[in-house]
């Protein structure tokens, strides 16, 4: 069932976050796509997005950022409001105990506007993963007991790991404001790891082939309440190009179509590729056929349209909260689609 506030949602203002992978653009070097993540940032505070949060990729040549926590830090001494995080620290990478003591270092530095997102994904291919965990691939085995751990540092609940650490504790202590905490995830077995830690889901819907809410009602009614939330908190992440016209909105989303599609055959996702390279590609009858089942997946609308689907999305998924990516070639492309977007309201 859906909680009160979310029952409420159709009668409030969406709210509204981007997810930035720091896409590479083909010819373009990472040091330039990284500034570019900052002045987005930027951008999306001026627009009044609620939050942009960044993911962590290694070894990956489409994207800049594998190391979110340190972009997040660069960036909320670069803005002033608007909240700053990831999305997410991939966990299996790294203990609750570092991860934890870096969320409350920026949350007492930036009461209220460092988000934790967090997920079980590698990040990258069994070498990357290989090479971050001392050439033994890690195990994802302890990852409920993980989420529990960062839970209770970050609160200062030692008791969940007195067994194991005695009065151990994560500094800085005695926050202000607790940090959001996000599961991300798109599958059953994720919805119940956020639901039993009580944290925040974060539902990755352009992962899917179509809209399924299977995964976001078992987080519903298996959440129980825990220290860091008292009630469920459900975020949707879809991939959107908004343009002009429709025409050109389909133009923009095929780098990004491509990137998907390249993930999906267990590739290393390239740097973003000119829409007319993957026209080009498209020639070919099983690339075709493929980006267009990919291309189904992405919300393309011009700026008339976009209310109605992102609308839509929020009416099935019962929440008014949606984090956005959008991997577009053209800087300016990009920048002035998330304008549009921001431009939604319910």
């Amino acid at each position: 069932m859906a909680s009160q506030s979310e029952k409420d949602f159709t009668k409030k203002t969406m709210k509204l976050s981007i997810l930035d992978q720091s896409p590479v653009v083909m010819g373009e070097h990472t040091q330039d796509t990284l500034h570019n993540s900052i002045e987005l940032a930027q951008w999306a505070e001026h627009l009044g997005y609620e939050s942009i949060l960044f993911s962590e990729h290694h070894g990956v040549p489409g994207y800049a950022s594998s190391s979110p926590e340190i972009l997040a830090a660069v960036i909320l001494g670069k803005t002033q409001k608007i909240k700053v995080g990831t999305a997410g620290i991939m966990l299996r990478n790294y203990s609750a105990y570092k991860i934890s003591e870096i969320t409350k270092l920026l949350a007492s530095i930036f009461p209220g506007r460092f988000v934790l997102g967090l997920g079980k994904a590698p990040g990258g291919l069994k070498i990357s993963s290989l090479a971050l965990n001392g050439d033994k691939l890690p195990t994802i085995s302890n990852i409920s007991e993980k989420l529990r751990d960062i839970a209770a540092y970050i609160s200062d609940d030692t008791s969940i790991t007195q067994e194991r650490y005695g009065d151990l504790i994560a500094q800085p202590q005695n926050l202000q404001h607790m940090p959001e905490v996000w599961w991300l995830g798109s599958g059953n077995n994720s919805a119940k790891e956020a639901a039993k830690n009580g944290l925040g889901y974060s539902f990755s819907h352009f992962l899917m082939d179509n809209k399924q809410n299977e995964s976001t009602e078992i987080y519903r009614n298996e959440f129980k309440r825990g220290n860091l939330s008292e009630t469920p908190h459900l975020q949707i992440a879809v991939s959107v190009s908004v343009a002009e016209n429709y025409d050109t909105a389909k133009r923009n989303a095929l780098s990004m179509a491509y990137q998907f599609l390249e993930a999906r055959r267990g590739l290393a996702p390239s740097p973003l590729l000119h829409p007319d390279d993957i026209e080009e590609k498209m020639l070919s009858p099983t690339e075709n056929d493929d980006l267009k089942k990919i291309l189904k997946n992405i919300i393309i609308a011009t700026p008339d349209t976009i209310h109605k689907y992102l609308f839509e999305i929020t009416t099935f998924y019962q929440t008014n909260n949606l984090i956005i990516l959008s991997n577009i070639y053209d800087k300016e492309s990009r920048f002035k689609n998330f304008e549009w977007i921001s431009n939604c309201d319910v």
